[in-house]
């Protein structure tokens, strides 16, 4: 029988087999970074049917800039139902014709089954972050993606501020987490990691950060490039073999 988590080795989540399995899953599951989350994003939505968790912005000027991801999602997606738990906001993006919702779907999954899950930029949000998951497996078809960014916890950037003792952060963020937790988040519900990478931005257009990132890269290997991204990005696959709950 595969291993498909590391309490099929035993009850211990610290011995050296264990840890290795959780190594093993990172290290197959690490991509190179992208440049644009929107454009990648957007690759992975188009013709499909899409939910979009936490389409709301922080301030009006969100959605007029060219980067609110949610109107980007649907204009390439075959259908994308938009998510939210801020009453105002959602009344007023129906207004405007949009197909979204007030719902919590970490607390009350919807009835239907999507192809692709984003959630960009929420997770560190919310207080349950394992609701998420639980209501993925229950939300994607057979083969779906649940796909979350979130900030990167140990970018150079946050390692910086930290020993500085300055703090940039949201105040509304609760949890930052790492591929070793999104792995576990996810295997707990039945999903698996399938890659992660970060999302680089136009730091690596700077000709000092491609040197460095050679350098960590030939060093140390993929993982260690991440620090150049201030966020990451997870893919998490429902497998085709496996029911939901």
């Amino acid at each position: 029988m595969p291993v498909r988590r590391w309490t099929d080795l035993g009850s211990n989540p610290n011995t050296p087999e264990a840890r290795d399995f959780r190594r093993r899953t990172i290290a197959q599951a690490w991509r190179p970074p992208v440049e644009s989350r929107m454009e990648y994003l957007t690759q992975l939505a188009a013709g499909k049917r899409v939910l979009d968790i936490g389409v709301v912005g922080h301030s009006p000027d969100f959605y007029e800039d060219g980067q609110w991801m949610h109107e980007a999602i649907v204009r390439v997606a075959k259908s994308c139902l938009g998510v939210d738990v801020i009453p105002d906001e959602i009344a007023k993006l129906q207004a405007r014709g949009f197909n979204v919702m007030l719902r919590d779907v970490t607390a009350e999954p919807l009835e239907e089954q999507f192809e692709v899950i984003i959630c960009g930029e929420v997770i560190e949000h919310l207080g349950n972050p394992a609701g998420l998951f639980k209501a993925a497996m229950k939300m994607l078809e057979r083969g779906g993606r649940l796909v979350i960014t979130t900030p990167n916890p140990y970018s150079d950037s946050n390692i910086r501020l930290a020993i500085q003792g300055k703090f940039e952060e949201s105040v509304d963020h609760v949890t930052l987490l790492v591929p070793s937790g999104i792995a576990e988040f996810a295997e707990r519900e039945g999903l698996v990691l399938e890659s992660y990478r970060g999302v680089s931005g136009r730091r690596l257009k700077k000709f000092r950060n491609r040197l460095r990132y050679q350098w960590a890269l030939k060093r140390y290997g993929g993982p260690a490039t991440d620090r150049f991204c201030r966020r990451l990005m997870y893919e998490c696959v429902r497998p085709a073999d496996r029911a939901g709950t």
